[in-house]
This record gives C-alpha cells, sequence and structure tokens, in this order.
C-alpha cells in the first residue's frame, strides 16, 4: 500500500520531482536566505531521551536535569528531575510536563515499566524497544495521529523489504519488537509481532538522533512532516534540536521551488565511507558529489558559496575559501581519491580501538595521514579528526591546553572552514567556544606567570604575552553569540557559557576602558577602517600565529614516549 502525503510543514510542499526516483520531497515555497528559520516543529510523535540518560532527562520536554537555561539574558534553573511516583522509571522537570506526557503516553506506559521492574528488576528500556511500544500501545489506544502515521497506508515509509535483505540486522529487529510486544503487554501474535517489526522500520527509517557529542546526550526524534526532508551530501539545509523542538535551518540560500535537502551522515567522509553510512535508508545518493566523487575543496569549487553565506561570513577566519581552494584542489591530484579511502578506513579501524594507549592510536592516526600531511589537505577526511582527537587529549589536562589552543586555532582556520563552509553551523560554533575557553584558561595562567611551568613552546609564550587576551576573547565570544543564534537556537546549550563568560570579562576591575570600547566600536561598525584594523591585529593576527605552531606542536608530542594529557 503506498503511504499517504502527511500536512507539508508551514512555507514549504511536499511532492516529487518530474524524472526523478526519490520519493517524496520537501519543497520550499518561499525565499529564505542562509541561516533563516525555515520552521520550528514542537509536537513531535516521538521525542525519547536514550536509555543511558533516561534517568536524568525530562522525559517530556528533554530538559536535562541540572542544566542552567536562559531567557535572554535571564538565568533560569538549574532544577532535578524527579520520578514518576507510579513506575519510578519516568522523570520529569515539573509537574506540568508529567501531566502533559502522562496524557500524551505515559499513562499507558507507566504500567509497562512496573512490569519490567517486576520481571527483570530494571527501571529501563532500550530506546528503540520503549518507542516501539510507545506506538503500539498508541495504536491500540485508537490515537488518531499515530494512526495516521504507522497505521495501514500511514504517511511514513517502512523499508521492510529493505532491511529483511541485512539477516543480523533483522534478526536485531526481532528480538527489540518482541522485546516491544511483551513488555507492552499486548497479545503475543504473529500478527502483532509482524506489526511491531514494522513500526520499527518506520521508526528506523524516519527518525532523527538527536545526539550532541558535547552533552552525550541522544534520543529519538520523529516527526512524519519532517521526515519528508530528503537527504544530499551537498546539503541546504540542517536540523538543531532544543528540548522538544526541532529547527530546520537554511545552510545556504534558498529560493522558492527548491528542494530542501539535508544530510543525514557526516556529509564529508570520503565516498565510500558515505555510501556505508547511508546502507540503512536504502537508497543511492546521486548527489553531484557522490556521482562525481568531489572533495571538500571540490564541491565549494562546483557550487560555489551562496551570498548569503558570503554575506554572514564576513565577520569569521577565512571569510572568502572559495578564492583559496584552487591551490587545495591542485595539491590534491598528488594524493589519488582510493588512497584517502584506504586511509580513512585504516584510522576508522584505530578508532574503534578501545583498549591501549590513546597516544599510540593518535601516532598511528597521524602517520597514516601523510600523504594528506605532504600535501597540506588539512581538510580532507580523517585528518581534521585525527587533529581533533589530539587537540581533545591535549586540552583535557591544565597542564597541556595552552598546546591545544593552536590545534583549535589551526582547525578553525585550515578544517572547518573548507568542511562546513557557512560559519554559522553549530560545529564551527562550538570550535570557537572551545578556542574561546582555552584563551580564558591559558589567560590565567599567563597572567598568574604560571604559563612557563605548563607549557615549553615559546613561541605560544610569546604570543599570549604580547596578545591582548582579554579583548580577543571577547570578540571571539561575540561572534559565538552571534553565530549561535543565527545557526541554533536563542537557548543553545553553547550560548549559556558565552553568557557566563561575557558577564566574568564585563566584572573586570583591572581592565582597561579604551580596549573594552573599542570592542564595542567593532560590534557595531564592523566594516569601518578602524574596525578592520582592530580585527587584523587584535584577533586574526594572533590567531593566525597561534595556528602556526600546531604541527610542530602536533609533531613534537607525538614523537616523544610520553603519553597525551595523562594525569
Amino acid at each position: 500500500m503506498t503511504p499517504s502525503l502527511p500536512p507539508p510543514i508551514p512555507k514549504t510542499r511536499i511532492g516529487g520531482i518530474p524524472g526523478v526516483d526519490r520519493g517524496r520531497s520537501l519543497f520550499s515555497t518561499e525565499r529564505f536566505g542562509a541561516g533563516e528559520t525555515i520552521a520550528i516543529i514542537d509536537n513531535p510523535l516521538i521525542a525519547l531521551p536514550d536509555d543511558a540518560n533516561m534517568r536524568t532527562t525530562c522525559n517530556y520536554c528533554l530538559y536535562v536535569s541540572g542544566t542552567i537555561e536562559f531567557e535572554g539574558d535571564v538565568e533560569a534553573g538549574p532544577r532535578t528531575c524527579k520520578a514518576c511516583t507510579g513506575c519510578k522509571a519516568a522523570v520529569y522537570c515539573n509537574a506540568e510536563c508529567q501531566r502533559a506526557h502522562w496524557k500524551l503516553v505515559h499513562k499507558a506506559e507507566c504500567k509497562m515499566f512496573k512490569r519490567i521492574k517486576e520481571r527483570t528488576g530494571k527501571d529501563w528500556l532500550p530506546t528503540p524497544v520503549r518507542a516501539v511500544a510507545q506506538v503500539m500501545l498508541l495504536l491500540k489506544a485508537g490515537d488518531e495521529e499515530t494512526v495516521k502515521a504507522f497505521g495501514p497506508g500511514g504517511t511514513l515509509e517502512s523499508n521492510v523489504e529493505g532491511f529483511k535483505t541485512d539477516q543480523g540486522l533483522w534478526g536485531d529487529f526481532e528480538l527489540q519488537a518482541t522485546g516491544a510486544v511483551v513488555y507492552a503487554g499486548l497479545l503475543q501474535s504473529d500478527e502483532t509481532l509482524k506489526q511491531a517489526m514494522e513500526v520499527l522500520c518506520k521508526i528506523q527509517t524516519n527518525a532523527f538522533n538527536r545526539f550532541d557529542a558535547d552533552t552525550g546526550q541522544a534520543g529519538i526524534y520523529l516527526h512524519p512532516s519532517l521526515s519528508m526532508v530528503n537527504h544530499s551530501c551537498v546539503p541546504n539545509a540542517y536540523i538543531t534540536f532544543e528540548k522538544r523542538k526541532a529547527f530546520l535551518k537554511a545552510e545556504r540560500d534558498l529560493e522558492p521551488g527548491d528542494e530542501i535537502l539535508i544530510s543525514y551522515i557526516d556529509h564529508t567522509m570520503p565516498r565510500r565511507a558515505r555510501q556505508e553510512n547511508l546502507r540503512l535508508y536504502h537508497f543511492q545518493c546521486n548527489c553531484i558529489r557522490c556521482k562525481d566523487d568531489l572533495d571538500v575543496y571540490e564541491v565549494i569549487q562546483a557550487c560555489g558559496v551562496s551570498p548569503g553565506v558570503k554575506w554572514l561570513n564576513a565577520c569569521s577566519f577565512q571569510p572568502d575559501v572559495a578564492s583559496l581552494v584552487p591551490a587545495y584542489i591542485e595539491r590534491s591530484k598528488t594524493v589519488p581519491k582510493s588512497k584517502i579511502e584506504e586511509i580513512h578506513w585504516k584510522c576508522m579501524g584505530l578508532t574503534c580501538i578501545v583498549q591501549g594507549d590513546p597516544m599510540d592510536n593518535a601516532r598511528a592516526q597521524w602517520e597514516l595521514c601523510k600523504p594528506l600531511r605532504d600535501a597540506q589537505l588539512w581538510a580532507l577526511d580523517p585528518l581534521p579528526p585525527t587533529i581533533l582527537r589530539i587537540a581533545t587529549m591535549l586540552g583535557s589536562n591544565r597542564t597541556t591546553l595552552a598546546k591545544a589552543l593552536p590545534l583549535h586555532c589551526f582547525m578553525a582556520l585550515e578544517c572547518y572552514p573548507f568542511k562546513y563552509p557557512a560559519a554559522f553551523v553549530p560545529f564551527r560554533v562550538k570550535t570557537l567556544m572551545t578556542i574561546a575557553k582555552l584563551l580564558s584558561a591559558a589567560g590565567d595562567l599567563t597572567y598568574s606567570g604560571d604559563l612557563a611551568r605548563y607549557c615549553d613552546h615559546e613561541g605560544v609564550i610569546g604570543v599570549l604575552a604580547t596578545a591582548d587576551i582579554v579583548s580577543l576573547t571577547e570578540v571571539i565570544l561575540r561572534l559565538v553569540r552571534q553565530n549561535g543564534v543565527i545557526g541554533g537556537v536563542a537557548s543553545w546549550d553553547v550560548l549559556f557559557g558565552t553568557n557566563e563568560m561575557m558577564r566574568d570579562i564585563g566584572e573586570l576591575q583591572e581592565r582597561d576602558e579604551k580596549d573594552a570600547a573599542m570592542v564595542k566600536h567593532w560590534a557595531n561598525n564592523l566594516q569601518d577602517p578602524v574596525s578592520r584594523a582592530f580585527w587584523e591585529k587584535v584577533v586574526l593576527k594572533p590567531i593566525t600565529q597561534l595556528a602556526s605552531f600546531a604541527i610542530e606542536i602536533i609533531e613534537a608530542e607525538l614523537g616523544s614516549n610520553k603519553t597525551l594529557a595523562r594525569k
């Protein structure tokens, strides 16, 4: 039976493309500039925390227990989530959320968790099993929206036949679906199990993973209309999440009639890795990046940077990446795509090794990336994640954090602007925030006279000794706040720390008033000559100088027998 169409998101339409077999698609009916919000979705059919965080995350609004929130500049929280008095499993941040979730689904699943506790002694379920159980209970209750999406002829594709081709995966699905049926207290018949399997396939095909590497939070988010957005490895949009809301954002300028495309995966990986990651979606991507096997530099050359992105990038470390890519593309000819694929898979194998010294794995990955390093193709995977891994190890220890700073500056200049050309995308904003935090910590060491105790790199010490660290940090924090609001949401977790650090800078008694006034002048007059001179001298110069030390720091750390950031 052909699935029906869900109602479109406002300012979009759902349809197909003549002559293109890509199923249902979502199109813009209005113009959206880069960074604009296309839609805000606040009524998902499924919104669950992952099982690891089920007891610390509100099971309705998805507020994380203990998190400080801001409404504008007004601080709210933190709050502690409290358990449901019935099942003791689901937790809520307030009575309003508990009542809303009870009415929505928990009235049905509360008994389920009691049953699980009695049978297994546990008070949780794996997230996919819980999601299937919720849907099955709502279908049994005749919930209208759930029936429209998951019932016969519903709006969601299942790809059941595609999943069946993977016997191992299909076996896992059978175990999960059986668990959902049993724990939900439903009649254990072949028909019920078949229905549960189809529900699981629909969730796997249409749901989003709310994973955030910074907070460790993950979970399932499903809205039928949002699931109509197709994939491309050259996306023009992306999705961010704030608790129970999903934000569909324009990554490039969109015109009326343009298909809205997001990436279901990390679209900057080599082609074979992308294809492997897309396997569970059961389609072959035919975007220009895949058809012509383009790397990140070649994508910029082939597709350009939209005017809206160029305008928003004007105040960034790399405002015009398009003018820089020809040199990288010329150098990329020395490293065959097949060699890059080989390097990627070997590095992935090392990443999966959880035993042994992380330093040894980092050293091995760095050595594998030698052809990319020799060609100075810093934005090609797996080089950026390798550098990030080393920077993270260095930055996790007070004794080496000053050495992590040049690595993050290097990535902000040489890696991420080419992987993600728009300066407002969340990954680039988080990188800026990391630089601000490391600058603040290194500044404390500099002002206390302790930097030389922890950093033996004279170049880093010299730059930090002569730089106006407070003004540099404030400028970067302003960029985080500006791009964070454009690219994320107003109460995005990264912005919380920004507000706190800006407040601390504002309370510094010993700061020269002229320095503070100059930062404000720059913020209000970005393009005037005085502001441009300030940007070049106070911001771009020290960032570039620090970045220039990154490779020699990595070589020195990896060339020694010490362990990175071991306490």
